[in-house]
């Protein structure tokens, strides 16, 4: 009995070139070679320059210690002050903020010194024009002066 050859055979039933290469099995690959992570990591570099950079590093802008100090803006300046009484007559939001205390409503902190602060001007500016800035309903009746009178009367002088 003759030994049969372990050499392949192609179909044809002839046999097939042998090498030392073809007798060894081929790897399959799978992963990466040995010292990917060195040659990884210059790539990295590379293209992390030209990337954005990582936001968690922050900004070069310098950052202000001291906040910057606000300059108050100039009020508006008149003419003359009846001009001046003029505007404020004229004011919408002056206008919208009585109408609002005359319904009963409350103003805020803000809105209430802006108030004050244009009724103290238009007094001011009333006394320098020389205008009466009492209103009819705030005169004193000639009979209820009377009555005021007879309730504030010390009784104690005529004992």
């Amino acid at each position: 009995m003759a030994r049969a050859s372990k050499k392949p055979r192609l179909p044809g039933g002839k046999a097939s070139k042998s090498s030392s290469a073809d007798d060894k099995r081929h790897k399959r690959h799978s992963g990466k070679p040995a010292g990917s992570r060195n040659t990884e990591a210059k790539e990295a570099l590379v293209t992390k320059s030209r990337s954005p950079k990582d936001p968690r590093i922050g900004s070069r802008k310098p950052v202000p210690l001291v906040a910057p100090e606000k300059t108050p803006a100039e009020p508006l300046r008149h003419f003359s002050p009846a001009r001046e009484l003029k505007a404020i007559e004229q004011d919408q939001r002056l206008e919208a903020l009585m109408d609002k205390v005359d319904s009963g409503h409350k103003l805020t902190a803000e809105e209430k010194s802006y108030v004050d602060k244009q009724l103290a001007r238009h007094l001011e500016l009333c006394q320098m024009l020389g205008i009466e800035t009492e209103t009819p309903e705030a005169q004193d009746d000639p009979e209820e002066d009377l009555y005021d009178r007879f309730h504030n009367i010390d009784v104690d002088k005529f004992k």
